[in-house]
């Protein structure tokens, strides 16, 4: 099976590393902004046992074993998670600080750690504790969305391939959506906070209106993304950090965790563990 194997790092990739990919003679080498990218385009009977066998002794060096038409060719969507991916901030914690709430937030999160709420039930607690913040606080907030170091690059990377690019966020439309037309995004879908008139002051309900933007919905987002323009989910690639994005990962035809949760690394195609959001376009583009 033809395959493309792509090495990155910010440093040196090990020649012992390299040694265990398939022999070619077809090898791109190349430096990035943040260090190397190595691509071998080879062949392999079983991709996956490969990159197990590569990412078991990688050590900081980002793994990817491309199969299928990726392997060949860029992709033409981009699908990215956006709190603690897109950005190093997470919007429920800059909410609740402003409400002065952070402490209430952090045990509520830490139970759905724990495994004792699921995300629905969490997002709908959490978001309970803003009730009667006024709206000026996305004002104040949304500077506070602090991008990842490359995700500017990244963009860039993406669209100079001709590749959408949109965000699905378990965060609010209030906020992503400003952030998504700054970056000149093509899609996004965030959660939707509730608002009402009190004492002519239009402020928070503490409750989250229309679909919540759970697991289920990220991957849907991707697949109807790609629909609306008729791209074959087989060309997207999907970003994200956390379990929350673990069924948009299935739909995509990469999945990249960055930065990201042991769970979700183990089932994603590609593991980036340096901060650097723009060595997704290494494997993407």
């Amino acid at each position: 099976m033809e395959i493309r194997v792509t090495l990155t790092s910010t440093g040196p990739i090990p020649e012992a590393l390299v040694a265990l990919v398939p022999p070619t003679d077809q090898v791109l080498s190349d430096e990035t902004l943040y260090g190397q990218r190595l691509n071998f385009f080879t062949t392999h009977d079983d991709p996956e046992a490969l990159r197990q066998a590569l990412r078991a002794v990688a050590g900081t060096v980002a793994v990817g074993v491309v199969a299928g038409p990726l392997a060949k060719y860029p992709a033409k969507l981009l699908l990215m998670d956006v709190d603690s991916t897109l950005t190093t901030t997470e919007a429920i914690d800059l909410l609740a600080d402003h409400a002065g709430v952070g402490p209430e937030v952090a045990a509520i999160t830490e139970r759905a750690m724990r495994g004792e709420l699921d995300f629905a039930a969490s997002l709908n607690e959490r978001v309970s504790t803003l009730k009667g913040l006024p709206v000026s606080v996305f004002h104040e907030v949304g500077p506070a969305m602090t991008l990842s170091v490359g995700a500017g690059e990244l963009i860039a990377a993406a669209k100079a391939a001709g590749a959408k690019v949109g965000v699905t966020s378990g965060g609010f439309s209030q906020l992503v959506g400003p952030l998504a037309e700054r970056l000149g995004l093509d899609f996004y879908n965030a959660n939707e906070l509730e608002t009402e008139i009190v004492d002519g002051v239009e402020v928070l309900t503490g409750r989250v209106t229309g679909a919540i933007v759970d697991r289920e919905q990220k991957a849907r987002d991707l697949l109807r993304f790609a629909h609306s323009h008729g791209i074959d989910p087989a060309m997207t690639v999907a970003v994200g950090d956390g379990a929350n994005d673990l069924a948009m990962f299935d739909a995509a035809g990469l999945s990249i965790a960055y930065c990201a949760k042991p769970v979700t690394q183990a089932k994603a195609d590609v593991a980036i563990n340096f901060p650097r959001l723009d060595a997704v376009a290494a494997f993407a583009f």
